[in-house]
């Protein structure tokens, strides 16, 4: 995985429980729904930008650490 797919996917499902949460302020969709993604969209945030953070610059993939 390329450092910078690893950013579009940090971003992008931080941008989904940020959305969550503003849809659930407004109305737009129940509160039980947005605490779902949120829970769900979260870790995969916390994940991809630890990823991001961790990959150097370049051409290299980051390396498969294992189970």
């Amino acid at each position: 995985m390329k450092k910078q797919t690893a950013l579009v996917i940090g971003l992008f499902a931080g941008g989904i429980a940020a959305a969550a949460g503003i849809l659930a302020a407004l109305g737009y969709i129940p509160a039980l729904a947005a605490e779902l993604l949120a829970v769900v969209a979260f870790p995969a945030f916390v994940i991809f930008i630890a990823l991001w953070w961790n990959a150097k610059s370049g051409e290299e993939d980051i390396p498969f650490i294992g189970y």
